[in-house]
C-alpha cells in the first residue's frame, strides 16, 4: 500500500494468522523503490531494519490476537473488612469478629437449607437494607443465581463469585463487562460479645441458612477489588456530602446505605444479567392510561416476568413522626405482589414489621419516584 505519496516506496505486507490461536504462520514482505528512498520518514533505515520493525509489530499483534479479547479475573481474600462506624451509636456496633456459624454441637450453619428463599436474608444492625432487600428479592425470583454464586469449599472458606458490573450511559443500565470476580470468603463474622453465637449484621441463626451473611461480606469485600479511579469517585461522592477523609470500605461502607443504582449493581453483579433504574411514569401516554396505570401495570409486567422490583421510601415531611401503612422512611422494601385489587404488597428485610397494603397513589405518595429492576 503505497501511503507515502506517489514518488515513495511501496511496502507490501502479506500477514496470515492461524484464525482459532492467532499464531503467526507466514510473513512475506517486499519492498520496492520505483525511485529510491525518499529523504524523510525511510530514508536512513535499510530494508532489515524495516523488515523487522515490521515484524515486531506483526507479532504484538499476533500476540494479542493469542491472547484474546477475555479480560482477567479480579480476585481477592475478604477476611475482616471494616465494621465498627465511628459515626454510629456504640450500642450499634459489634464488639469483635467472631465464628457463630460454629454451633455449640460442633456442627456449622448449612450454606443452604433447602432453595433459598427471601425470608433467609434478614438484616441485622447494618444500614444495609438495600442489599439485604435485593439479595431477598433475587433469592425469591432467581434462587439459582443465589446458589451459583456461593459455595463452601474443604478449607472451611467460601467462594463467592459474582459478575463484574459497569454503568452503561448510552443504555442507562447496568451491565456485565465479562469479567469475573472471584472472592474467597472467611467464615469469621462481627459479632456482640454478649450475643456470640449469632452474627451481628445479616442473621443466619433464626433463618438457618449462611449464604446470606456470606453474600453481605462478599458485597462489604468488593472494594479491595476497586481500581485508583473508582475508590477516587467514592471519595468524592464521600466528601460531597460533607465528610472529611476518604470514603469508608467494607461494613461501615454499607452502612451508608445504598442509592437505586447501587442494587441495580448488585443485581448484575449476582445473575450477570443487565439491570436499571426506572423513573415513575408521568403524565398521560397514548394509550391515555394515567401514570398511577402505567406504574401499576409495569411493576405487574415485572414480577410476571420474575424481576425483582426494590424500592426506597421517602424522607419524613417537617413535623411528620412516622410514614402511614406501617412503612419506615429512608428504607428498602421488595415489592412482592400486586393483588387483583391493585394493592401493593412490600417486604420489610427486617422479616418483620412489613408494611399494610397500599394504592398505587399511596404506593406513589410514600416511596422515592423510581426503582430498580432486572432489564
Amino acid at each position: 500500500i503505497d501511503t507515502l505519496g506517489t514518488r515513495s516506496p511501496v511496502l507490501m505486507v502479506f500477514l496470515v494468522v492461524d484464525p482459532s490461536t492467532g499464531d503467526l504462520t507466514h510473513l512475506w514482505m517486499r519492498h520496492a523503490a520505483r525511485t529510491g528512498l525518499p529523504k524523510h520518514g525511510l530514508a536512513d533505515l535499510d530494508e532489515e531494519t524495516l523488515q523487522r520493525g515490521v515484524a515486531d509489530r506483526l507479532k504484538r499483534v499476533a500476540a494479542k490476537l493469542d491472547r484474546g479479547d477475555q479480560p482477567k479475573e479480579l480476585a481477592d481474600t475478604v477476611d475482616r473488612p471494616d465494621f465498627q462506624d465511628p459515626g454510629e451509636d456504640p450500642q450499634y456496633v459489634p464488639d469483635r469478629y467472631g465464628t457463630p456459624l460454629e454451633r455449640r454441637d460442633d456442627t456449622r450453619t448449612p450454606l443452604f437449607d433447602g432453595e433459598p428463599t427471601r425470608e433467609q436474608a434478614e438484616q441485622g444492625v447494618l444500614g444495609d437494607c438495600g442489599i439485604i432487600a435485593t439479595l431477598g428479592a433475587l433469592a425469591r425470583h432467581h434462587p439459582g443465581a443465589i446458589r451459583d454464586s456461593v459455595r463452601e469449599g474443604e478449607d472451611g472458606n467460601y467462594q463467592v463469585r459474582l459478575h463484574e458490573a459497569k454503568y452503561s450511559i448510552s443504555n442507562r443500565r447496568y451491565q456485565p463487562t465479562g469479567r469475573p470476580t472471584t472472592l474467597t470468603v472467611t467464615p469469621d463474622l462481627p459479632v456482640f460479645d454478649q450475643r456470640p453465637d449469632t452474627p451481628a449484621f445479616a442473621n443466619s441463626t433464626s433463618t438457618g441458612a449462611a449464604w446470606a451473611p456470606i453474600l453481605e461480606k462478599a458485597v462489604a469485600g468488593t472494594d479491595q477489588t476497586w481500581n485508583d479511579e473508582r475508590q477516587d469517585k467514592a471519595t468524592r461522592i464521600w466528601n460531597a456530602r460533607g465528610n472529611p477523609g476518604e470514603a469508608p470500605t467494607g461494613y461501615v461502607r454499607l452502612h451508608q446505605g445504598s442509592n437505586e443504582g447501587d442494587r441495580a449493581e448488585l443485581l448484575t453483579q449476582l445473575t450477570g444479567r443487565p439491570a436499571k433504574v426506572v423513573e415513575f411514569p408521568t403524565g398521560y401516554d397514548n394509550q391515555g392510561r394515567s401514570a398511577a396505570r402505567q406504574l401499576r401495570d409495569e411493576i405487574v409486567g415485572h414480577l410476571s416476568e420474575d424481576k425483582p422490583v426494590l424500592v426506597g421510601t421517602r424522607k419524613l415531611n417537617e413535623n411528620e413522626l412516622a410514614l402511614p401503612k406501617k412503612l419506615v422512611d429512608n428504607h428498602v422494601y421488595e415489592v412482592t405482589e400486586v393483588d387483583e385489587q391493585g394493592s401493593f404488597h412490600l417486604r420489610n428485610p427486617w422479616n418483620s414489621r412489613h408494611p399494610e397494603t397500599m394504592t398505587v397513589q399511596e404506593f406513589k405518595a410514600n416511596t422515592r419516584p423510581r426503582y430498580t429492576t432486572l432489564e
